[in-house]
């Protein structure tokens, strides 16, 4: 082989490495952009349970991300949808990072101003009751005093509430951390969501807030009539056509990955959540803020 085939070998690999260079960096610059993004993704809600209109904000797995100086564009797109009321279903911080849950203070501390605000709680919430977790005392501390703003935070339970000119139940299902193993979906016992929750009364509308969207079709063939759901982050990475690759259960192609599915005269909206953790990754995925409207049928 003569010196000029080496030369252009060499420098045929130098570019390939080049190309390959430049192709990540415009990836990071890339996804620290689409990071700071997100959309507001409008939902109708139908039901003859329903006597009137009336508008929600969902805010689901924000992980104590912030838009902004004190989440400023979040709070903002928040208030100019001017929602009756705003439901969070968990994972509002990310459990090892004490700094989030100052964040999620804060954005909870703004959100009571634009409505009544409803907070069930996620695998991140329901991983610091454990009393071993370094992060227990301030986790008691944060509940307290998302409490003293007038957060109406539910564990596994139901209640009557007001939604615009409309009473309607709400409940909150909070799983056992088992359902949240990686590696794959357990499954759900037939009588399990009966045994922890009692529909109060079944000729109103109910809504229930469920953070792993994988038990859909059991929320609604226990009755309720939406669920809303986060958790799977949409999939983190979305193939278009197809849907999510991948869930933070490590599971493929989850069913449940985002958007709105129809379960009989029921439904479940799963959320693709506004935050990250762990994975730092949106692919054809942009973080969402999910506007819902409610109307009678």
């Amino acid at each position: 082989m003569d010196d000029m085939t080496v030369l252009k070998r060499k420098a045929g690999a130098d570019m390939v490495l080049i190309l390959i260079l430049v192709l990540l960096v415009l990836y990071i610059v890339w996804q620290r952009w689409e990071l700071s993004r997100f959309g507001v993704t409008s939902y109708e809600v139908r039901s003859p349970k329903l006597r009137r209109s009336a508008s929600a904000a969902v805010i689901a797995d924000l992980h104590g991300f912030s838009y902004g100086k004190e989440n400023k564009r979040l709070l903002e797109q928040v208030k100019n949808m001017e929602p009756q009321v705003i439901f969070i279903p968990g994972d509002l911080l990310v459990s090892k990072y004490a700094d989030t849950y100052d964040r999620a203070l804060e954005t909870l501390k703004e959100l009571i101003k634009i409505a009544p605000v409803y907070y069930s709680y996620g695998n991140h919430e329901s991983r610091l009751r454990d009393p071993e977790r370094i992060n227990h005392p301030l986790f008691l501390q944060y509940l307290k005093q998302a409490e003293a703003l007038g957060v109406q935070i539910m564990e596994t339970e139901s209640r009557e509430i007001s939604l615009g000119e409309n009473q309607v139940m709400l409940s909150a299902l909070e799983l056992e951390l088992d359902y949240y193993e990686k590696g794959g979906i357990p499954p759900m016992e037939a009588a399990y969501m009966q045994q922890h929750l009692k529909l109060q009364r079944e000729e109103l509308f109910q809504i229930l807030l469920a953070h792993n969207p994988a038990y859909a079709e059991s929320y609604a063939k226990w009755g309720a009539d939406v669920t809303f759901c986060g958790h799977n982050h949409g999939g983190l990475i979305r193939i278009p056509g197809i849907g999510s690759l991948i869930s933070p259960q490590l599971t493929l192609f989850p069913k449940y990955d985002a958007g709105k599915f129809q379960i009989g005269n029921r439904c479940v909206i799963v959320s693709r959540g506004l935050g990250t953790h762990t994975f730092h990754v949106r692919i054809f995925n942009r973080a969402e803020l999910l506007e819902i409207n409610f109307l009678p049928e």
